[in-house]
């Protein structure tokens, strides 16, 4: 099915994973998709995720998050989706990224996200090298999949995800109302078998990275890759149903969609921001307990501190640069087990008043 190259960079995880599933292909204890489920019955009414909607949070229980899951796992089926038969989803962060994920993850298809800035040319490629056989596409990305269905002919259709959209007048071409209308309970019954079925050595997802040339290569991942990767986080975090993320890295990359199965893995609850740009707003709204970023997300922090404080006048510089050295030191204190003296302690106290404190709350 997949004609490119996996990346060097994951090819040895991919090794690994595969002998371990060799050595363990019945048990499905850290299959995702066991995880998410065990999850849903245990959390019940419990908080799993949290999307904006206009400019307020709506949450979602894990109860509500198993019935939409499960609804589009029928749609799905009805759709004709086979065993490992490949969908994309192009489209920034939402909720119905994930829901659509998880659903396609039950019954053993494989999804294949594209990056959300793709052009409809960039999107043709990924289409046709995958064998994408349908398509899931946001506000804005939209028209480049229907300008890319003229060269994808296998393609049997494409769902618009939001409900404002108004969608063109073409046959392949789904409002997402009308998708939802697919769900058939009949199909219940081949969604438990389709979820009794799952091994660990089933592909999880094709994701596609340009490497260093040519066109993008597509990376395959497996069950027993992403089942690794949750036991190693397993062993150095304590994620409870109590700690929230925020999702604001694209879902298209492996990094965010990693760590959002591993957030939902521990039960803690997942808030999806659709638009980077907002993250700040989001930071103080959400009040994440923990999150994953890249360096630049913190340099750009830092930098807007620092572009603050150039413009600042008085003893307030000063000021600054003495709290932090004070909780610098509070912190190599930390890592190397030593106590602070009483006056440190004094010294940390006053610059949390009068400076961290008010970082921390930005």
């Amino acid at each position: 099915m997949v004609r490119s190259v996996n990346s060097l960079s994951l090819l040895s995880v991919h090794v690994f994973a595969k002998r371990r599933a060799k050595r363990d292909s019945v048990n499905t204890q850290n299959h995702i998709v066991t995880r998410i489920r065990d999850q849903i019955a245990a959390q019940n009414e419990r908080e799993a995720i949290r999307f904006q909607q206009d400019t307020q949070w709506i949450s979602i229980s894990w109860r509500q998050l198993g019935e939409r899951i499960d609804q589009l796992s029928r749609c799905l089926l009805n759709a004709g989706c086979q065993v490992q038969q490949t969908v994309a989803i192009f489209a920034p962060n939402s909720e119905k990224w994930a829901m659509l994920d998880y659903a396609a993850l039950q019954i053993r298809a494989v999804p294949v996200p594209i990056y959300a800035t793709s052009t409809a040319q960039q999107a043709a490629h990924i289409i046709n090298d995958a064998d994408v056989q349908w398509i899931f596409a946001g506000d804005e990305q939209l028209e480049s999949a229907v300008t890319a269905l003229e060269h994808c002919p296998n393609v049997k259709g494409v769902v618009a995800l939001s409900q404002e959209t108004a969608v063109p007048a073409h046959p392949k071409v789904w409002d997402w109302a009308s998708w939802l209308l697919q769900d058939d309970r009949g199909y219940q019954a081949e969604l438990d078998a389709r979820i009794d079925g799952r091994c660990m050595d089933d592909l999880t997802t094709l994701i596609y990275t340009s490497g260093t040339t040519g066109d993008p290569k597509g990376v395959m991942l497996d069950y027993a890759n992403v089942a690794a990767q949750l036991d190693v986080h397993d062993q150095v975090l304590a994620l409870s149903p109590d700690d929230v993320s925020l999702a604001f890295l694209p879902l298209s990359h492996v990094f965010e969609r990693a760590w959002s199965y591993y957030v939902l893995h521990r039960g803690a609850v997942n808030c999806y921001l659709s638009n980077p740009l907002q993250v700040r707003d989001a930071l103080a709204e959400v009040k994440p307990t923990v999150m994953c970023a890249v360096p630049r997300f913190y340099e750009k922090i830092h930098g807007a501190i620092h572009d603050k404080l150039s413009r600042a006048t008085g003893v307030k510089p000063h000021l600054f640069r003495w709290a932090l050295r004070q909780g610098e030191r509070h912190a190599a204190q930390l890592r190397t087990g030593q106590s602070p003296s009483w006056c440190q302690q004094w010294q940390l106290a006053l610059a949390d008043k009068l400076v961290l404190s008010k970082l921390r709350a930005l």
